[in-house]
């Protein structure tokens, strides 16, 4: 009986010694670590022919996003089938009033982004006119060129804990970019323009 309890216990201090240099180990690599980066979160708006581009390094790594310019995004929302994609930001005026910017071949859409915090973030928008030519049969050739335009880039430093949404400044040729906070009740505060 008291070889049963000598083995025992030494199993449990084996056990208690294990767990114990276990959970140093854990708390030295804990202090280690990094600290996370500050991070923010963004909405941008895009559709066909109307891109918005966002560009920033951090850590040594450059990321390029493009709502509305990319191959797939512009065929996306070319026949409809565009879908917004949202992390969690707060629905705005401007995500509710979204539909009224559609037009033939052109459904304009979102997607959310986790973002760096104080790091210098560029925004640019575009607008790329179509052309279209059309040859009646009486032969008088007819050229229509719509209005295009690429508005300047815009830096941002966006604040930890934030929520923005970054959409053109005009449904017409006019090319430039609004950004705007986001307040947890979905209010916004404009910031900049150009």
């Amino acid at each position: 009986m008291s070889k049963c309890r000598k083995t025992t216990r030494t199993k449990l201090f084996n056990i208690s010694l294990c767990s114990f240099i276990l959970l140093m180990a854990d708390n030295s690599l804990a202090l280690d670590l990094p600290a996370p980066m500050p991070e923010a979160r963004v909405r941008l708006y895009g559709q066909n022919g109307k891109p918005t581009n966002m560009k920033y390094s951090n850590q040594g790594r450059t990321v390029k996003k493009s709502i509305g310019g990319s191959l797939g995004g512009s065929f996306s929302s070319m026949i409809g089938t565009a879908r917004n994609r949202s992390i969690g930001i707060p629905a705005t005026n401007t995500l509710e009033n979204i539909r009224q910017h559609n037009r033939n071949l052109s459904k304009i859409y979102y997607e959310e982004f986790t973002i760096p915090a104080n790091v210098p973030i560029v925004f640019s928008n575009a607008i790329i006119g179509l052309t279209n030519i059309n040859n009646p049969p009486n032969g008088t050739k007819i050229i229509t060129t719509q209005p295009s335009c690429v508005g300047n880039k815009m830096i941002f430093h966006a604040e930890a804990g934030k929520d923005y949404e970054v959409f053109p400044a005009s449904t017409s040729a006019q090319c430039g970019i609004i950004i705007q906070e986001i307040k947890p009740d979905g209010s916004v505060v404009p910031l900049k323009a150009n």
